[in-house]
């Protein structure tokens, strides 16, 4: 029983340790072999996937994940992009975020995927801002955007389109920010890092179930 609860919990592990690991990286290229413990974490994953339905989950979420990562290469490969270790970054860090995403959301109902996911997302923002910056009143002022992501969980719940219209708009609203001057490789990883949980949450908010 333990162990069955010990892996429904174990994609905050993983996603928390996305983000670490990415903010690490970002401070020196070394870091980046701490990606093999995801990697790790996937191949125990698959190695203790007695249910066949966990089974065909990870397959089908495995196989989606590959169909979008294919769809974004060839969108890379009309900008013309000079490879940079960014790219590399995102091609470790973008499909293992994506993969979890959906697993969740084909494991737990609506309203846990809603909580957990975006609790989670919170909280790995604000953490990260603050050991960023430190806590100041220009801190304050940069976590504002994910006090909008903690409040659209919490009204999402109850009201399914506002919650998906909160979600959607602040993913446009980063999506804007995050792009208004250039695209450049270190912009589109922070993009999937932010924006694509926010895209998810807004899916998962107005599915039925």
């Amino acid at each position: 029983m333990k162990k069955i609860i010990f892996k429904k919990y174990l994609f905050i592990v993983e996603i928390a340790l996305l983000f670490l690991i990415t903010v690490l990286v970002s401070l020196n290229y070394w870091f980046s072999l701490m990606y093999l413990i995801i990697i790790g974490i996937e191949i125990y994953k698959d190695i203790f996937s007695v249910d066949e339905m966990e089974r065909y989950l990870r397959y089908k979420t495995s196989n989606i994940t590959l169909y979008i990562m294919i769809g974004v290469s060839a969108f890379f490969l009309t900008m013309d992009f000079v490879p940079e270790k960014e790219i590399l970054i995102f091609y470790t860090l973008f499909p293992l975020l994506l993969k979890n995403l959906l697993y969740i959301g084909y494991l737990f109902e609506r309203e846990k995927v809603i909580k957990r996911t975006g609790y989670t997302i919170f909280l790995i923002l604000v953490i990260f801002t603050l050991l960023s910056h430190g806590f100041s009143i220009v801190t304050l002022i940069e976590m504002s955007p994910w006090l909008l992501i903690l409040l659209a969980t919490l009204l999402a719940v109850r009201y399914r389109i506002l919650g998906s219209i909160i979600f959607f708009g602040a993913s446009g609203l980063l999506t804007y920010l995050i792009f208004k001057n250039e695209i450049d490789s270190a912009q589109i990883l922070t993009f999937s890092l932010v924006v694509t949980p926010l895209v998810f949450l807004g899916f998962q908010t107005i599915r039925k179930e």
